[in-house]
């Protein structure tokens, strides 16, 4: 039995912790030792760079950095242009944000940064707030004011972080995995809609208001698009079509040959197309829309205004989630590569300074970019000491190179975003797979994309983790059983993919799923069906009136945890229909569980057993004799329990 298994292996029943004793764990020793285990821990670049291989190392990141840096130019000016304000701020956030990355992170190869998603929602929330009117009234909230476009993402973006500060404190990092994959790729789908809708009236060079949020938005944005192309600027609508088709010919191109992988594509048509701009001025000749002022120089640091947190809190908890989900993924996919692995906590910790740190030096909110992080590991980058120097690349544009962009056309800067979505519009190519591998999946994938599209980003992403949660209750709440049949000894498989196998001398039944208050009542129905297959009996009173007591082999190798309710049905079953359950396979915590609760007074340690072969040995010896010569104790504590049932 499992008692006898248990003494031979030397178990015992290690109690639950305490919460003091939980939270004990978790406070490090102050001493010398420990306090530079802390140092360690919290600022991760005191670790790496003791042991930083200067002579082999430097040059490798100095180059990725470099590299890193002139992709970092294009990339956050045109983000900018995303989040609804001037592109000077998106070098302000190609800067502060990798610097903090560089002392807090823990992944080597991640570059922390601008991204699509982020900026696209800190956008959203801008103009919800703050629309793009010339009138003075529509820059005051509610009697606050007056407010600029950078007060708002200031404050959302310090929000955020303060946000991520509080759950790493908490350590509420396990939170991502409610963030599954198809809710993030369908997320990302949906996410790249509105981002493409938003960038194609600067790509035709006319100007249309925002839509505040509501159903069908998107598609209300289109309709403002398709009634607005008669006013497209031709010039504009000419050269942003040929900027799209050289960038992703020259994508297609430079991902053939090896030589030119890191070729900056997206700063040479900058380069290229602001040159023209200024032969051909385009501002004055064809009315395109031009940047006209770059600012030099670093910003003042300004602190956010606090009176705007009620007002953004809301989408601040949603980019603070997804771009924490977005930065613990891309580095587990690194370091799995390279074999290293990341604190995820550390990581929560690392984007709650960025931001909050950043939000005075008016940033908006980052996370981790996958392309640029692409860019950075084919580089040949080693550790964070490359997003070192691409700060410092951009450092040297604020100070100096910004003016020279002064001339670029919008349109390049949408043009560049256009096609970095390209990656988040391939996700629809999972689908297949999706359908194939899992249906639930598939309809969480095309709930969560449907919402996004249909409603808004902030929406519909809750949408989705609702709906992801919402099927992991039902495949809990109906759980299948499956009837066991014998493959080999001490081999039981699935009946139904095993039709033709020999059948126990006793019914084994698994519940796939752990036994709670949700489906005790599925499990309930369950036992009450074998029992009546196993004893020829048409009905559950037939069995009640009958006199002997039958045998039933319960796997619970798929029990992970259970509650009251779960126990309590299973012994009532087993007394009303004078069945015997035998358990096997079940988990040492499961088993702590029923200690604790008392279940074992109530049962025999003869009823669990470590495998499901020891249970048949017993139940076919149940059958030939007495049915409790092998379990005395258990007649008597039966007897008690029935009374009790029957006083009721």
């Amino acid at each position: 039995s499992q008692i006898d298994y248990d003494q031979k292996n030397g178990f015992t029943f290690s109690q639950i912790p305490s919460l003091r004793r939980r939270l004990s764990g978790h406070l490090p020793s102050l001493g010398k030792r420990g306090l530079r285990r802390i140092i360690h821990r919290r600022i991760p670049c005191t670790r790496w760079l003791s042991r930083y291989r200067w002579k082999e190392w430097l040059a490798r990141d100095a180059i990725a950095g470099a590299t890193l840096g002139i992709y970092n130019i294009p990339q956050g000016m045109a983000y900018s242009v995303l989040a609804s304000l001037p592109p000077v701020f998106g070098l302000y956030a190609s800067f502060f944000p990798p610097l903090l990355y560089f002392v807090f992170g823990s992944s080597f190869h991640s570059s922390f940064g601008v991204f699509s998603i982020t900026s696209l929602l800190a956008g959203q929330t801008r103009l919800q707030l703050l629309p793009d009117h010339h009138n003075h009234t529509e820059k005051f909230i509610n009697g606050m004011g007056p407010f600029d476009p950078i007060d708002v993402i200031s404050t959302l973006t310090f929000t955020v972080g303060i946000i991520q500060l509080l759950m790493a404190a908490l350590r509420l990092d396990f939170l991502t995995a409610y963030l599954s994959d198809p809710v993030v790729s369908g997320f990302n789908l949906g996410a790249a809609c509105h981002a493409f809708i938003a960038q194609i009236p600067s790509l035709l060079g006319v100007k249309i208001a925002k839509r505040p949020s509501s159903f069908f938005v998107l598609f209300e944005s289109v309709g403002d698009i398709i009634s607005s192309l008669p006013h497209s600027n031709l010039p504009t609508l000419i050269v942003s079509s040929l900027c799209i088709l050289f960038l992703i010919s020259s994508k297609s191109i430079c991902a053939r040959v090896r030589v030119l992988r890191l070729f900056p594509n997206e700063l040479v048509l900058m380069i290229i197309v602001t040159l023209l701009s200024l032969l051909l001025d385009l501002k004055s000749s064809h009315n395109v829309r031009i940047i006209e002022h770059v600012e030099t120089g670093m910003p003042l640091p300004s602190i956010p205004d606090l009176r705007l947190i009620p007002y953004v809190i809301q989408e601040a908890v949603s980019i603070s989630i997804v771009a924490f989900a977005v930065t613990v993924s891309m580095g587990k996919l690194f370091g799995k590569k390279h074999k290293y692995s990341i604190d995820t906590n550390q990581e929560l910790l690392a984007l709650g300074l960025g931001g909050s740190i950043s939000s005075f030096f008016s940033v908006f909110p980052c996370s981790t970019s996958l392309s640029r992080s692409l860019v950075n590991e084919a580089a040949g980058a080693m550790t964070q000491m490359s997003g070192l120097f691409s700060s410092l690349i951009v450092l040297l544009v604020i100070l100096w190179i910004g003016p020279l962009l002064s001339s670029l056309p919008l349109f390049v800067l949408s043009s560049i975003v256009v096609v970095a979505l390209r990656s988040l519009f391939i996700k629809v190519s999972e689908l297949p797979y999706l359908w194939r591998f899992s249906r639930t999946d598939f309809a969480v994938w095309i709930v969560t994309a449907v919402s996004v599209i249909c409603y808004d980003i902030i929406e519909g992403l809750a949408v989705g983790i609702l709906f992801a949660l919402f099927t992991v209750i039902l495949r809990t709440q109906f759980a299948r059983t499956r009837t066991l049949v014998q493959i080999a000894p001490n081999d039981y498989r699935d009946k139904r993919h095993f039709p033709h196998a020999k059948m126990p001398v006793v019914p084994i039944i698994r519940f796939d799923a752990p036994p709670i208050f949700t489906n005790c009542e599925l499990l309930r129905q369950s036992v009450k069906e074998a029992a009546i297959e196993m004893s020829g009996e048409d009905s559950v009173s037939s069995l009640e009136r009958g006199d002997s007591w039958k045998p039933l082999v319960l796997d619970c190798s798929t029990w992970t945890y259970t509650d009251s309710m779960g126990v309590e049905v299973l012994h009532i079953e087993m007394c009303t229909m004078k069945i015997l359950l035998l358990f096997a396979n079940l988990r040492s915590s499961v088993r702590v569980q029923y200690e604790s609760s008392g279940l074992y007074n109530v049962l025999s340690d003869n009823q669990f057993y470590p495998t499901i072969e020891d249970a048949i040995t017993i139940a076919a010896e149940f059958t030939r004799q007495d049915p409790f010569s092998s379990f005395p104790d258990l007649q008597n504590k039966l007897s008690k329990y029935i009374t009790a049932l029957s006083s009721e």
